[in-house]
């Protein structure tokens, strides 16, 4: 099994100002307990369904940014079983339009076969972010707007729930809307 407890958000990417989001800790944690901290704040504990817990955020304000990180601990002294990697979390008010994600040549592929994943941003100046459902922070940084993600060979695991977000080097800088989300089948 993972040495580490795995963290990530859902849905990933920038959390919107006002907005709502799950961070969720996932770890064969039996009989143990996850406690999640922001800052080195202890912040919630929570007993796992499965491997998982899910800690619901809602009416985010910034003071929801920050390194978290989940611990799996175990009996009345609260003994660390394991950890997770620090989760970095951006609360920024978004700001529309939103950048349109495409997946090469298709969205239904074979294992073993290349897609290519293209982020299109009005704005030449951002920077755009490639987000996988239920895996921890960035997948991929596109470094323009014209830049695509390539995976030669495609697996099982890289099947899910991708979306892309821009950040606009402007002053103030501006975060944009998630894209929508594209779903990559792997048969």
């Amino acid at each position: 099994g993972d040495s580490s407890v795995i963290i990530y958000l859902q849905p990933p990417g920038v959390i919107p100002l006002g907005g709502s989001a799950t961070i969720c800790c996932e770890y064969q944690c039996d009989g143990g307990t996850f406690v999640l901290y922001r800052t080195g704040e202890k912040l919630h504990t929570l007993k796992p369904t499965g491997r998982r817990a899910e800690f619901s955020i809602s009416n985010v304000t910034r003071s929801f940014s920050g390194p978290y990180i989940c611990y799996c601990t175990h009996g009345d002294n609260g003994t660390v079983l394991a950890r997770s990697d620090k989760l970095e979390v951006l609360v920024e008010e978004l700001q529309g339009p939103e950048p349109v994600l495409s997946i090469l040549p298709a969205r239904d592929v074979t294992a073993g076969s290349a897609v290519l994943f293209r982020c299109t941003f009005w704005n030449d100046t951002a920077l755009c972010f490639l987000y996988l459902e239920g895996r921890p922070g960035i997948l991929y940084e596109f470094p323009d707007t014209e830049a695509t993600f390539h995976l030669s060979h495609v697996e099982q695991e890289n099947g899910g729930r991708y979306i892309c977000q821009c950040f606009i080097k402007q002053f103030p800088p501006v975060w944009s809307r998630p894209s929508e989300f594209l779903e990559l089948v792997v048969r």
